[in-house]
């Protein structure tokens, strides 16, 4: 985040399975998707929509076997931004659902403040104890809200 030159950049890296050339060029396409239960895909159309009515920019690039990286940047002063919500009920969700992948969020900002949580990290501490597990799980939710206002300014 840089409220000095009024943008906020959201950044995701995976290193998944990626995609090839012909699905990448139809991703933000909503009736694009490789789920096999419905016929629509909203997740990567929406955050590219979210990110352009700030007047912000969105990308992405990935390439098969090796992952796929999101880069949208938004207008913090656009009366369109929406508000990102809760960081850390989204975040601990996310690890809790998925507790055999692990995930790296990293918090900073362009004064140099910066935060970084991993789960492998947290697992190797917890010696046994599952990320899912509900105290685990308070701990991260809470940790990732408090990183978002010290690092974020609350945003």
């Amino acid at each position: 985040m840089s409220p000095e030159e009024d943008e906020l950049l959201i950044r995701i890296d995976d290193n998944g399975k990626g995609m090839n050339a012909d699905f990448l060029e139809t991703v933000t396409d909503p009736f694009s998707t490789t789920r096999t239960t419905r016929k629509v895909g909203l997740g990567i159309p929406l955050f590219k929509e979210a990110c352009e009515l700030t007047g912000g920019s969105f990308q992405i690039s990935s390439e098969p076997g090796v992952g796929t990286s999101v880069t949208a940047r938004f207008v913090l002063s656009s009366i369109d931004r929406l508000p990102l919500g809760d960081i850390g009920e989204t975040i601990s969700g996310l690890i809790g659902s998925y507790p055999d992948r692990d995930f790296v969020i990293l918090f900073s900002n362009r004064q140099g403040d910066k935060s970084v949580f991993d789960t492998y990290d947290i697992r190797e501490r917890l010696q046994g104890v599952p990320l899912s597990d509900p105290d685990v799980y308070l701990f991260i939710r809470d940790y990732l809200r408090e990183q978002q206002e010290q690092i974020l300014g609350g945003i």
